[in-house]
């Protein structure tokens, strides 16, 4: 198996020490790093602009470039394609794709 792209929710993109926020985040020693397989191909999105969580749901969709976690110091809303992602693979391939 080799990983094509991820699609992770973070609970918030408040700077505290959560480690469930998203990588991309501007702020907090929570944050944590994707595991190795994933490297950089992955979208991280966080409709909750506030802490703490809550169950409920939020208005703000995700990946779309928008919202509470495209704030000042992020890289979560750098790529204007998302939610649609581009990945070229080593070496071409007619195997079937997995999603989970």
């Amino acid at each position: 198996r080799q990983h094509i792209w991820s699609y992770a929710v973070g609970i918030h993109n408040i700077a505290q020490s959560y480690i469930s926020q998203c990588p991309c985040s501007s702020g907090g020693s929570g944050t944590a790093s994707p595991p190795s397989f994933v490297g950089g191909d992955y979208y991280c999105d966080t409709g909750n602009p506030t802490a703490p969580w809550e169950q409920v749901v939020y208005p703000d969709r995700l990946w779309d470039s928008s919202g509470v976690s495209c704030v000042s110091g992020s890289t979560c809303c750098d790529n204007p394609d998302q939610p649609w992602f581009r990945k070229k693979l080593a070496t071409p391939s007619i195997d079937n794709v997995e999603l989970r």
